[in-house]
């Protein structure tokens, strides 16, 4: 009996002894780990060797599926949603991720003006009378208006908004719904409309304007309220807000939380209601490219040298509700940029790499010649040769 209870007391121990270990072998992994993503997150080189060796995402043109073009042949290529479109001969081609073609829609349009935000698609003729509303690969709707459109916008809700001119106003700014009602038209007497920018809910839409007609530039922002605006009311325009003197507005962009980013020629800044916050300014920086167009964050290209001839690009991504900055570092010089969402693809000639709001790479692509354009959505990037469309998916 005496044998039994020892024996027994032995395997216990060793019972213990083994879920011990286990224990310190798991303890041990997580804090590997976690080690290793602080490390990622705070060592430059040891993320990019990372990066190309351990995660893979380095990507070569030959491993990519494509979509063939003719060199010769007038298109217009454009990227959302899910699809890669062509617009050849009035004719709006749909391509999946793999480069197959899965749908067309004719329209009366030759030189195109697109908009995109989630599931729709809004089209129009450049300075002509004709716009669409697209959803996957269905027309939802289409509208004619007297005058020249010159800008197009579309929210995610479907919400189309447009700038016409050619009217006896100097501009004409008009919102139609998801099913092309007109539910609201401006008319604006002598400033010139820059930019408009509909809210991510569709609850607002602001108008960027220019007045060029005195000596004195005057740059200012009106805000409409869309729903009292269906309801005819006189209440609508919310606020208008007037930049300092000799201020250019230059771009507007619903953010995400209603915050409007307001670019100008010297500075950015947010509007948050009718509260206006001065976010960066442009002072000894070269600054190669600025956007705005991006979910919740501003990015800015620096170019910096390090050397009487060599420079090299650094990628500011900054948050507008706080200013925090996280930084990409190149040893090269951008050529162009394109961002969608919470991306941002970096093109250096022969090279594109795309990142996320984070500051971290996504993908690096490798082309064997250089990249003519970039069209981009949250699911694929497409780059655009002469005679081809290289595919990367997410």
């Amino acid at each position: 009996m005496k044998d039994f209870w020892a024996e027994g007391l032995q395997n216990h121990k060793k019972g213990r002894i083994k879920k011990l270990i286990l224990l310190i072998f798991f303890l041990l992994i997580i804090i590997t780990a976690i080690t290793l993503v602080v490390v990622y997150c705070n060592n430059e080189q040891f993320r990019n060797w990372c990066d190309e060796n351990v995660l893979r995402k380095q990507v070569l043109e030959e491993e990519t599926k494509y979509i063939q073009i003719d060199e010769d042949e007038n298109l217009q290529v454009y990227a959302y949603d899910k699809y890669i479109c062509i617009l050849r001969k009035k004719t709006l081609e749909f391509y999946n991720r793999v480069g197959n073609k899965v749908g067309t829609i004719e329209v009366d349009i030759n030189n195109a003006e697109f908009a995109s935000a989630g599931r729709y698609l809004a089209i129009s003729e450049k300075n002509g009378q004709k716009f669409y509303l697209i959803s996957d690969k269905e027309k939802i709707f289409e509208n004619e208006i007297e005058g020249n459109i010159t800008q197009i916008n579309v929210s995610r809700n479907g919400y189309v908004s447009i700038v016409i001119s050619n009217t006896s106003y100097k501009s004409v700014v008009g919102v139609y719904n998801n099913k092309g009602k007109e539910i609201f038209k401006t008319n604006l007497v002598t400033s010139r409309v820059v930019d408009i920018s509909i809210s991510q809910d569709s609850k607002y839409l602001a108008i960027a304007e220019v007045d060029i007609s005195g000596i004195i530039i005057k740059s200012s922002i009106q805000v409409i309220s869309i729903e009292l605006a269906q309801q005819n009311s006189s209440e609508a325009f919310l606020y208008k807000y007037e930049a300092d003197t000799n201020k250019l507005i230059l771009n507007i962009e619903y953010q995400e939380k209603g915050k409007l980013i307001c670019m100008y020629n010297d500075s950015i800044e947010m509007l948050d209601g009718n509260q206006n916050t001065e976010i960066l300014k442009f002072e000894n920086k070269k600054i190669s490219f600025v956007t705005v167009n991006l979910n919740n964050r501003i990015v800015l290209l620096e170019e910096v040298s390090i050397g009487d001839y060599n420079s090299k690009t650094k990628v500011n991504i900054i948050n507008p509700e706080n200013n925090k900055e996280k930084q990409y570092n190149t040893s090269d010089v951008a050529k162009s940029i394109t961002t969608y969402g919470n991306k941002i693809a970096v093109n250096f000639g022969t090279e594109l790499h795309i990142i996320d709001t984070n500051g971290f790479l996504k993908k690096k692509y490798i082309s064997d010649s250089e990249i003519n354009d970039i069209v981009m959505t949250d699911n694929l990037v497409g780059i655009v040769y002469r005679d081809r469309i290289s595919i990367i998916n997410f």
